[in-house]
């Protein structure tokens, strides 16, 4: 499902229900944003197999702070901050 497919007021509806712990309704957010995440994290990144290391890690890291998203806040900006956010931890490490 690409972004197309969701409209924000159905995209803040599937966040506010992410928000309450329904996986399914944050697994659609995630497989709308989830290639262009994969872009981006390539773009910061420059190696394919860390970038999906990194988009997974995203995953896991917005799954777990679910609860700590403004209500307000799109799910496409709060996905992209801790994408760039782990990104950068990355590009530390390997410094």
């Amino acid at each position: 499902m690409t972004r197309s497919h969701v409209d924000l007021v159905d995209e803040r509806s599937l966040l506010a229900a992410a928000r309450a712990g329904d996986e399914r309704a944050f697994g659609r957010l995630v497989e709308c944003h989830r290639t262009g995440l994969e872009q981006f994290c390539l773009l910061m990144l420059g190696d394919r197999d860390d970038a999906k290391c990194v988009l997974e890690e995203t995953v896991l890291c917005a799954w777990r702070e679910r609860e700590l998203v403004e209500p307000i806040a799109t799910a496409r900006i709060w996905l992209y901050r801790i994408a760039m956010l782990a990104c950068l931890e990355d590009l530390d490490a390997r410094r």
